[in-house]
C-alpha cells in the first residue's frame, strides 16, 4: 500500500457528477453522504501529511544519532559498583583499576554462578531420587 494507491481525492469526490434516472438515488442525500465522504478525505490527508513529517524527524534524528554512536565504538564501557562509584583513579597510573569491571568480566562471572547452581540443583535431584527409590 502507498499513497499512489489511492484513486479519489477530496476535489475528485466533490466534481463527481452523476446521471440523474427516473427511479434513482435522492439526489440531496446522495449529496449529504459525499460531503461526509470528502470530510473524511481530508482529515486523512491531513493526517497522513503530520505522519509523514514525523517519519522524516525521527529518521533525521536516527541518522544524527548514527553519526554520533559511530565515533564512540571503540569505548568499552565498564560497570563499577555504586559504593566505588565516587573513586576515581588518578591519571598518572598506566596499570588498570581493579575496582571497575568490563562487561565481559561480569558475563564470566554471571555463567560461573550459573554453572555452580545447575549443578546444585542436579545433585539435589539426584538426592531426591535415592530418597524415592528406598
Amino acid at each position: 500500500m502507498d499513497l499512489n494507491d489511492i484513486r479519489l481525492s477530496p476535489n475528485d469526490i466533490l466534481k463527481k457528477q452523476f446521471k440523474v434516472k427516473m427511479k434513482g438515488y435522492d439526489q440531496e442525500e446522495v449529496d449529504t453522504y459525499l460531503d461526509q465522504i470528502i470530510s473524511d478525505y481530508e482529515v486523512f490527508a491531513k493526517i497522513i501529511a503530520g505522519l509523514n513529517e514525523k517519519v522524516n524527524q525521527l529518521e533525521s534524528q536516527l541518522n544524527q544519532n548514527q553519526a554520533v554512536s559511530v565515533g564512540n565504538e571503540d569505548d568499552v564501557k565498564t560497570y563499577q559498583p555504586s559504593h566505588l562509584q565516587s573513586y576515581e583513579p588518578s591519571s598518572t597510573s598506566s596499570e588498570p583499576v581493579e575496582s571497575e569491571t568490563t562487561n565481559v568480566a561480569m558475563i564470566q562471572r554471571i555463567s560461573t554462578l550459573e554453572r555452580k547452581v545447575y549443578n546444585l540443583e542436579q545433585r539435589m535431584n539426584a538426592q531426591d531420587r535415592t530418597y524415592q527409590a528406598n
